[in-house]
């Protein structure tokens, strides 16, 4: 009885474990985004966010305070390979993911703030030029 119970619990430590795959993958990201236009507008007024395109599901663009960006990718961090797997709406700094009930506080950090996500948002680096282009980059 003590055999089969150790390779019950044996057995499902290893089926239980995540797919290798199932992490954030790194592309390449070189945005051009210029603010100017009318479908960026939006995202010129602090607190807002915007979605464009690029990263690996997407991009999402938070101005903060001042000329403060948060720039993260949609990719949800809980099991990321899932097709379901992506930040769909944003409200108020908050972000929710669609396939789970994860959120993430994209105001500050990209942290998760409900589980069962525990890794933030893969983030991305940015400049500002006096144009009022945005350069999203990794």
């Amino acid at each position: 009885m003590k055999k089969r119970n150790c390779i019950l619990i044996i057995s499902i430590l290893i089926f239980s474990c995540n797919n290798k795959d199932d992490y954030i993958q790194d592309v390449y990201v070189n945005e051009i985004i210029p603010l100017s236009l009318p479908e960026y507008s939006d995202v010129l007024i602090p607190g807002n966010s915007i979605f464009v395109t690029g990263g690996i599901e997407g991009i999402i663009i938070y101005h903060g305070v001042g000329d403060d960006y948060k720039v993260y990718d949609r990719n949800c961090s809980y099991e990321p390979s899932l097709a379901c797997s992506y930040i769909d709406s944003v409200n108020s700094g908050i972000a929710y993911c669609g396939c789970c009930p994860s959120v993430f506080d994209i105001n500050n950090s990209g942290e998760p703030i409900n589980a069962p996500a525990l890794l933030p948002l893969k983030q991305y680096n940015w400049s500002l030029d006096n144009n009022n282009i945005l350069r999203i980059f990794n």
